[in-house]
């Protein structure tokens, strides 16, 4: 029996974790499910209550997934299993991406976190940087909220990566409540990801201050192609910004139907400082570094993100959001594309 080991116990891993624990369909049994927690004392705590009360409360997590602590030692994968990456974006550094692909060995990898580091590298060329073999590695994303996810849901990814990979990893992690669709454009896919949390805060922040759902709607548009603009940039496929990882995820994602990115724009709307807003909410809110990783790699390809440059001056505490919201959506016009 094949092995999915799963680094992240927070809602996304635990929510994935639910979702592959379930039986693939057509006969096919589930594989072993691993859930990999921080600490030996988080994993203990799971273990025991088998339930997330923290982060996924009143979804109870059935025997079957077992609960594992990071730093524990943990058998070899094989070439058979999946290793999923679902930690912040902003916990991967360096040093943690050597763990990663030491621990992962010669299994698929999966990345399933959405973000770009301060300096705006995308997780896959971390990982790679750090030795992972680019020909086994994949991402993971779409409009998929871990809420929903966990109580089975029904819902739909994009599964970026070589495509012999993709198909494989297709057979492996499709399920009756999740379907996947194929690409190969990995860049495409990382950047539309990790740009929506940031055009969230801004479309939560407008709808939040009243403008009504027209500039709410106005906005969301005009983020899609500030994503489309720094995909094609860096390598990737305009349309990707137009299919599940782009449009598809942020439209969930900024309608604040659970989403932390949303919650911070909402929060900062109404006249609360970032940290504030941030301790309110709880856990890690990606879009707060990937706004200034996105703007070094806008200034990287002499691109010009007004959205993404709005949001950092929020975040940074110089300007209000009702005044970036001003400012926006008075810009002068232009060609839609360019």
């Amino acid at each position: 029996m094949s092995t999915i080991r799963i680094l992240g116990a927070g809602a996304w891993g635990t929510a994935l974790a639910l979702l592959w624990s379930q039986e693939q369909g057509e006969g096919r049994p589930a594989p072993n499910i691993e859930l990999l927690a921080r600490t030996p004392e988080e994993a203990t705590l799971l273990r025991n209550a088998r339930v997330n009360a923290r982060r996924l409360p009143g979804v109870a997590l059935p025997a079957s997934i077992n609960i594992l602590s990071a730093n524990e030692t943990l058998t070899t994968l094989t070439a058979d299993d999946t290793f999923v990456v679902t930690i912040p974006s902003t916990e991967l550094d360096e040093e943690t991406a050597k763990q990663i692909v030491h621990a992962a060995g010669i299994a698929a990898m999966v990345i399933a976190s959405k973000g770009l580091s301060l300096n705006g590298a995308r997780p896959s060329e971390l990982l790679i940087a750090a030795g992972a073999d680019a020909e086994r590695l994949a991402v993971l994303s779409g409009p998929n909220l871990a809420s929903e996810i966990a109580i089975g849901k029904p819902a739909a990814a994009v599964l970026a990566g070589p495509t012999q990979l993709v198909e494989s990893l297709r057979t492996r992690l499709v399920r009756p409540t999740l379907r996947l669709y194929l690409t190969d454009d990995v860049v495409g896919v990382e950047i539309s990801g990790a740009l929506k949390n940031v055009i969230a805060i801004a479309v939560s922040g407008v709808r939040a201050l009243g403008y009504g759902e027209n500039a709410a709607a106005a906005l969301l548009a005009r983020g899609v192609a500030e994503m489309a603009r720094l995909a094609e940039a860096c390598g990737g496929h305009t349309e990707t910004a137009c299919g599940l990882a782009g449009v598809g995820d942020l439209v969930v994602t900024s309608s604040n139907t659970g989403s932390r990115n949303a919650k911070l724009g909402a929060l900062l709307a109404s006249g609360m400082s970032v940290q504030a807003a941030v301790d309110k909410i709880g856990a890690t809110v990606e879009g707060i570094g990937t706004a200034h990783g996105a703007l070094q790699l806008a200034a990287a390809h002499t691109l010009e993100m007004p959205i993404t440059a709005a949001v950092v001056a929020a975040l940074d505490g110089g300007t209000t959001i009702e005044a970036l919201a001003r400012a926006l959506l008075g810009r002068s016009p232009a060609g839609e594309w360019h």
